[in-house]
């Protein structure tokens, strides 16, 4: 496994042993691919959340949020060389989170989470041309795009045996149909365009379901292999899953016709975001709580490099023609504190003294533990830390 070198200035303290660690295991690995090269990271604007790539507009798509109760969420398009904003779309006081997009149809596919819709937006003219929901309050996560189906997959986030699906039609920009009653909290899906098969992560049961799309049933699910299984990707050149486990810092390779576990590779400290590169045969893995992305070469299952780009990796995407990869950064946050813990039975505090408030621990996915400056946020609400690395997007370059 390799550290990029030319990165180690974006190191966040609460991510240097991990990296140290890592940068231990260069010596002997006589890997012979070339090193993948950090160029350059901008602070679009607050409360980045997920990016997509598109060749026919020549832009990166970027979800920001705004920060919290604000009324200037937006998408912001950036030019892919340089990372300059060039154009935004305005979102106001109802954020994107999630992205999606279909470059054939020049679509774009934005999950609005807090009003449980999804925002479609015509990228020629940079309009939003159609917003679509189903029911109330629907924890809409995922937009994952089928461009030779014009199909978009929605996934809705259940606490339990009530997660959903939706499957909007690009053709009518509107939902014709709704995979329901999935269990075990689905967060993520991958398509299997050829087999018309959709595999969905449950992040609360770990496991993978796989669906068959001609008649939207679960045909089997298997365990994910790890804890938390938060997002997937499919590869059809091996018929193989790759699961991001969010809870056991790793990515699980299944095997898509039995579930049986091809490999267990660690990542790092919250994986989350995951991404494909077919051409290239590689994975990228964002892990949000360590710092840095994880590039996996798909035929070996071996970690290739690491390279940090930020305070907190969120989400990747890839040009296709030329591998250049796109991060998101998360800003860290300082932690919601709980109420002080009553004195253990027969103890007394001394006289005088004031009984300490513990800190409560982030949880997984979230920011490390830690405050900023100022102290706690008012009402046990977390607020921005001072963070330089964070709410940016970075280029990495294969």
């Amino acid at each position: 496994m390799r550290l990029v070198a030319q990165t180690r200035r974006f190191l966040a303290a609460s991510s240097l042993p991990a990296l140290v660690m890592g940068a231990a295991l260069l010596v002997g690995t006589g890997a012979a691919q070339a090193e993948p090269e950090f160029v350059r990271s901008v602070k679009p604007g607050p409360g980045v959340y997920e990016l997509v790539f598109s060749a026919p507009m020549n832009r990166v798509y970027v979800a920001a949020a705004g920060t919290r109760g604000s009324t200037e969420a937006k998408v912001l398009a950036l030019d892919p060389a340089t990372l300059e904003t060039k154009e935004t779309i305005d979102f106001g006081s109802e954020a994107a989170f999630g992205l999606g997009i279909n470059n054939k149809t020049k679509k774009l596919y934005a999950t609005q989470t807090r009003i449980g819709a999804v925002a479609i937006v015509d990228l020629a003219t940079g309009k939003v041309v159609a917003t679509v929901k189903k029911g109330d309050k629907a924890h809409v996560r995922e937009a994952v795009v089928d461009e030779a189906g014009n199909r978009t997959f929605i996934t809705v986030m259940g606490r339990d045996d009530d997660s959903s699906v939706w499957i909007i039609d690009g053709a009518t920009d509107s939902i014709v149909g709704s995979i329901d009653n999935l269990p075990g909290s689905v967060t993520g899906v991958a398509v299997d365009q050829k087999g018309n098969r959709l595999f969905a992560s449950a992040m609360k049961s770990n496991q993978v379901h796989v669906i068959d799309l001609a008649t939207g049933k679960i045909i089997k699910s298997f365990a994910s292999g790890g804890e938390n299984a938060i997002n997937l990707v499919y590869d059809a050149s091996g018929d193989q899953i790759f699961v991001a486990h969010q809870g056991s810092g790793d990515v699980v390779v299944l095997d898509a016709k039995d579930g049986s576990v091809v490999k267990k590779i660690p990542t790092g400290q919250g994986a989350l975001g995951i991404t494909l590169d077919a051409a290239r045969n590689l994975v990228y893995v964002a892990n949000r709580v360590g710092g840095y992305v994880t590039l996996i070469d798909t035929k070996t299952l071996e970690p290739v490099a690491n390279v940090v780009t930020g305070s907190m990796p969120n989400t990747v995407a890839v040009d296709p023609a030329t591998g250049n990869a796109y991060v998101t950064n998360k800003s860290k946050m300082t932690p919601r504190p709980r109420p002080a813990q009553p004195p253990a039975a027969g103890a007394a505090p001394a006289p005088g003294a004031t009984p300490a408030t513990p800190v409560a621990a982030a949880p997984a996915g979230g920011a490390p533990a830690g405050g900023a400056p100022g102290g706690p946020a008012p009402g046990g609400r977390p607020v921005p830390m001072i963070d330089p690395f964070g709410d940016t997007v970075s280029l990495i370059k294969p």
